[in-house]
């Protein structure tokens, strides 16, 4: 009897941190994907609190949009970029009408909520002086991988914002960002400025791969780094 009691209570707990698990990600986001690399894959769970991103993210994902691309851009430290459609692995000829999918996307930023912590997945934009509405891109997106900072130079990297931005009116980093800026890493220089949709769960390691390749002056990868394709695999 103590020996099926046991088990019932071992069985339980299990139970219960799966739910606790399944929880979690359901308050992340139900959507989950995953990125196909030629570097491993990289699965993601996008925010259901961002629907504009996350619908249009999953639209290019069945148009077909992310197939074969390369990762065209990589800011060592800090994040790695994709999402061009006529640039192609191998230079092969696009399989979309890239002129389709020019479009932009209303800014949902929401910081401090999600903020740019390692692992962060949010879409580019162009700059302030030419995109003052912060209208996000279509189709390119961008994954953190970050570095760790001290507290000091997260301070340092917060006050020479304010010195530097125009207007800028974001509050201090909480303790809880400081933390995971300071154990996980990120790129808190983008804070408040992008829309972020998700995040990583899952392979964070091959974002910090893809994100050490060698690039030239103008951060392109010197050797080529494919997104073969991103799977949702839950919705």
């Amino acid at each position: 009897m103590k020996k099926l009691l046991f088990s019932l209570s071992l069985a339980l707990v299990a139970f219960l941190a799966s739910s606790c698990s399944d929880d979690k990600r359901d308050a992340i986001g139900r959507t989950e994907i995953v990125i196909e690399t030629s570097r491993g894959n990289i699965t993601a769970r996008l925010y259901d609190d961002t629907p504009v991103h996350r619908d249009n993210f999953i639209k290019m994902i069945e148009e077909g949009v992310y197939d074969n691309l390369i990762w065209n851009r990589i800011v060592p430290g800090a994040t790695i970029q994709t999402g061009e459609p006529t640039q192609k692995a191998g230079a092969a000829a696009p399989t979309v009408d890239a002129s389709k999918y020019r479009h932009t996307l209303s800014p949902e930023i929401k910081f401090p909520r999600y903020y740019h912590k390692a692992g962060a997945l949010a879409m580019c934009r162009q700059p302030d002086d030419v995109n003052p509405d912060r209208l996000s891109s279509g189709t390119h997106f961008y994954i953190v991988s970050g570095k760790k900072y001290d507290l000091g130079s997260l301070a340092e990297v917060w006050q020479g914002r304010r010195n530097n931005e125009p207007g800028f009116k974001l509050p201090s980093l909480s303790a809880r960002q400081k933390k995971v800026y300071t154990t996980k890493g990120g790129a808190p220089l983008l804070d408040g400025d992008y829309t972020i949709f998700g995040e990583v769960v899952d392979g964070i390691g091959v974002v910090e791969s893809i994100n050490k390749v060698p690039i030239d002056a103008k951060e392109r990868p010197l050797k080529e780094v494919v997104l073969k394709r991103i799977r949702i695999v839950k919705r």
